[in-house]
Formats: structure tokens, sequence, C-alpha cells
């Protein structure tokens, strides 16, 4: 679709007396193959185009959205969104960014951040590196079944055009997979999965090796033991750490803040972590998963400090949230094609500490290495924290056995000030951080 089609569109609106109007619209092609117990279960290809069309009326805003892009559904959609907006209550909050605020799309400056890959791989391809995957997996003979595998990618065009002159083209490509095995023997069975997603499908990494690793990790489970109800010094594995920057971020959303429902409202420019911890939120990185340059509404995504030096430096905020709490708004607004734009993050992660986690392991007399965690009960007006884990239980500065069914609980307040971030950061999901240890969480078990 060109960008005269989407012009004429804000045009009409302006016409019908839309005080304020956007057109979103996105085109999306996407492959994958999924298999199970050595035998391709699933081959799909896809294309979708999607349009969404918001509009402010006297400060009344309402949005419609559509997978057909005819133009007789479009001129149906204007009169639709235009008479939603003339009965919806007032949102005085509510409005488009203004031009001065606006930091449009520099086609070289984001062809810089190395966004999309032009490389696709055929069906026959996929299928072909699914199934080595899985058979790497259950070639060992710990492995007694799977829950499959898949490999897919997608690539991705997007055109934002607005009546106050924002004016975003740009494209994006995603790559990931996902495998789940189940190891067992006579006494037990235990599950564990491998998830990755990157912009190149080439960093995705050995497929096979991918397949014969987690295999060995589901083969460690077995065994696994439960334990009493301790206090005890923690680990969170780098696959599951970026969990407590999922929890931060959402003490951290503005509209929490504004509903008054999170413990850390009070806590701008005030300590949260050690001074060891610095949390960064940077969509200027090359080939980073959600990397930009302007968020949805057009405000400018710049690198930033959510935590530095252990002191929380701002909210992530939308151009609505950011009003209703006076502030400037910090480049973090995203939306789908349905929906109105709300705070995000971007490439948000934890910079790696100093130490290593066989150095913290050798040092722990008696600990947990949290490897899985399952459900949650998560207080966020007070930090109340609690989650069922599985892991490794540490005597004597060596891994002992495995150990399942636990919850292990705490209050987030008390959990990051007493954090200490290792060095073992990768970047492999949207959030990331490196291991990170955690002293004296309540662990319960039997």
């Amino acid at each position: 679709m060109n960008k005269n089609f989407l012009y004429d569109i804000n045009k009409k609106l302006g016409k019908k007396g839309c005080d304020e109007s956007d057109v979103l619209y996105s085109e999306s092609d996407t492959i994958s193959s999924s298999c199970r117990l050595g035998k391709i279960d699933k081959t799909e290809k896809s294309k979708t185009s999607e349009i969404g069309i918001r509009v402010i009326i006297k400060k009344r805003q309402s949005i419609i959205s559509s997978t057909n892009t005819e133009k007789k559904n479009i001129d149906t959609l204007i009169e639709k969104v235009v008479e939603m907006a003339k009965v919806v209550p007032k949102d005085r909050f509510c409005g488009l960014a203004k031009k001065e605020q606006i930091n449009n799309v520099n086609t070289k400056e984001y062809l810089e951040l190395a966004q999309y890959d032009s490389y696709s791989p055929t069906t026959k391809k996929l299928d072909d590196l699914v199934l080595s995957m899985e058979n790497a997996a259950l070639e060992n003979q710990k492995i007694i079944n799977s829950e499959g595998g898949e490999i897919s990618c997608s690539k991705n065009k997007y055109l934002l055009l607005g009546s106050n002159g924002i004016d975003q083209e740009f494209e994006k490509s995603n790559s990931q997979y996902i495998l789940a095995v189940v190891a067992g023997n006579k006494k037990s069975m235990e599950k564990d999965y491998d998830y990755k997603s990157k912009v190149f499908f080439n960093d995705l990494g050995d497929f096979e090796k991918i397949g014969k690793d987690l295999s060995k990790k589901a083969v460690k489970k077995l065994n696994s033991k439960k334990i009493k109800t301790c206090k005890a010094d923690v680990i969170f594995d780098s696959k599951v750490s970026s969990s407590l920057l999922n929890n931060l971020f959402s003490a951290c959303n503005s509209s929490s803040i504004i509903r008054g429902t999170s413990f850390l409202k009070k806590k701008i420019k005030k300590k949260v972590f050690s001074n060891t911890v610095n949390i960064i939120d940077n969509p200027r990185m090359k080939s980073k998963l959600r990397s930009k340059i302007a968020d949805c509404e057009g405000i400018a995504a710049e690198k930033k400090f959510l935590i530095k030096n252990g002191v929380l430096n701002f909210f992530f905020t939308s151009l609505s949230t950011a009003r209703q709490l006076k502030v400037e708004p910090t480049g973090h607004a995203s939306r789908s094609i349905s929906s109105l734009p709300k705070p995000s993050f971007s490439n948000l992660y934890m910079e790696n500490g100093k130490q290593n986690k066989k150095s913290i392991i050798s040092s722990m007399k008696k600990g947990l290495i949290i490897t899985e965690l399952m459900g949650s009960s998560i207080n966020y007006s007070n930090g109340d924290y609690s989650r069922g884990a599985s892991g490794f239980w540490v005597e004597n500065g060596k891994i002992s056995y495995p150990v399942s069914e636990i919850t292990i609980a705490g209050n987030l307040s008390k959990i990051f000030s007493s954090l200490i971030p290792l060095n073992d950061l990768e970047f492999n999901q949207s959030i990331n951080a490196p291991s990170c240890f955690v002293e004296n969480m309540t662990i319960g078990g039997i």
C-alpha cells in the first residue's frame, strides 16, 4: 500500500470533523515449520495486511481496525470510527504529538540499526532444520518424549501517517525457535525447553547443538527431590532472571503509577538496587529485537538508564500518561494495529556484574539455583512476590541435586535491594539479564 492512500484517509477524516487522526498499516509475511517425534507436524506460509485508524474529536478518541484493506471497506471503517468517537467518553489527556515533538524515521539512520534480514529460508530448509534440532535431542536415550519443536521467520513492513505530520515507514524481521523435550527413567520424568528470538535467522545458532544441549539439561533434572521449607540464598539463572526485569517494568509502568498500584510510585531518584546495578533501556542497539528511532507517537527513542548505580530515574510513559504525570514523554509508546498507544520498553537489559556464577556457587554453604519459574502471585502495590520454581540445590559450594515442587517468596523491594548481577548476560529476547544472586529468600517445600 502506498502512502498516498493513507494520506487520503487522513484528509477524509479531517473533512468529517476530526481534530486529529492517524493511520497505521502493516504487512506481515511469515513462514514456519513444526515437528514432533521426528515427523513434520505442520508447515505454514501466511501473508496478512492490516490497517488501524484512530481519530480524536473534541477529546473523544476511538480506534478501528481490519484485515480488509479494500477501498470500499476503508470507507466503511472511516464512517464507523467517526461515529464511535462522537459517543465515547472524553479523555482530556488523549491527543497526537505536537509537530515540534515529532522525530520521523530517517531511512539512513534506521538502516544502521540492522532491523531487517533479507534472507528467507525455503519451507524445505525449515523442515530439515526443525527435524535436525529435535532429532539431536531425541538421540539421547534418556529423552523419552518430545512436545515438539518449531522454527519461524517473519518479515514485517509498517506505515504510520498522522494529521500532525508523523511519517514512519520501516521494515523489521524476526526469527525464532522453541523446543521442548521430556527426560525420564523409572523414578521420574522432567521437561525442559529452549527458546530464542533474533532479528537475523543465522543468529539463532547451530540447531543440532541446540537439541543436544537441551537434552543434557533435561536429563540433569531427573530424580529431583523435594526440600524442607527454609530460608537460603538464591541464584536466578540467566534463563529466568529476565523475569525480574519484567516485574520491574510492571512497577515502573506509568499506567500503574497513575493508578497508584505500584510499590515504586514514590521512588523516583531514590535507591532501589545496590550501587552495582545498572539497568538500561536502549532502542538504538544494532540488530536487537525492539530497536527503533522513534516510538509509535513520533517521540525520539533514546538510550536511557532506568536504574543507574541503583537509583531509579524514570517511569515508562506514552504521551497520554506523560500528560497525566506532568512529565516529558520518554519515547516508550507502543501499539498494535487495533490498540491505542501505551507504555512499553525497547531493549531492556541489566548490565553484567563483576562476579561469575561458578565463584558464587562455590561460596554458597547452601542455596538454590533457579532454572525454571511457574505461575506467579505478585502484588505490585506492596511488592509481595511468590512463584513456583524448580532448579538445583547447592551445598558446601557444589551443586548437589535437582529440586522441584517448591515456591520462592519474598518482597520485590528486598529482592531488588540485595540483588547482585553476575557476568553471563546474553541477548536472546527483548528483555535480558545475567544470572542474579539474591540473599535470604524464603523457599517453600515440604
